[in-house]
């Protein structure tokens, strides 16, 4: 079985849901600035999602949340430091692990979609941009739901 073909068909289910919450909370709470985002989201499509099986599965856990309105104030403003343990990216060396996309080294769980359509596939590096190794992660792996 084509391991790639299956990623790519649960990007488009972890894109189609990021769409449906973030539609949702913008019907509760309008002129949020939100709509910029989600507007980003349908005008680029699921390749401002990463590729990195991590990083899937950590948009895939938030988005699994049940209070939906909640669901986009955790996307937008948790830290992998807020992540439970069986998800939170470790580095192998002990380091604290950023996302590093173009330059930008951040620790905030919204920057691993590329909101703003930048172009560049985010990497996990430490806090000087260097890209590092998580400990017991499968790259090639991406198990969502």
């Amino acid at each position: 079985m084509n391991i790639k073909k299956i990623t790519e068909a649960k990007d488009v289910e972890l894109y189609k849901r990021l769409l449906e919450v973030f539609g949702n909370y913008m019907s509760i709470f309008p002129c949020t600035g939100v709509d910029i985002l989600f507007d980003n989201l349908v005008a680029h499509g699921k390749k401002l999602l990463p590729k990195n099986g991590q990083a899937l599965k950590i948009l895939d856990h938030i988005i699994s949340l049940t209070d939906e309105p909640g669901i986009v104030q955790k996307l937008l403003n948790m830290r992998f430091s807020d992540l439970p343990v069986e998800i939170r990216p470790v580095a192998k060396n002990g380091e604290i692990v950023y996302w590093e996309r173009n330059g930008n080294t951040s620790d905030r769980i919204r920057d691993l979609v590329d909101f703003v359509d930048t172009g560049g596939q985010g990497r996990w590096s430490d806090s000087k941009g260097q890209k590092i190794t998580l400990v017991g992660i499968d790259y090639n792996e991406c198990i969502l739901r």
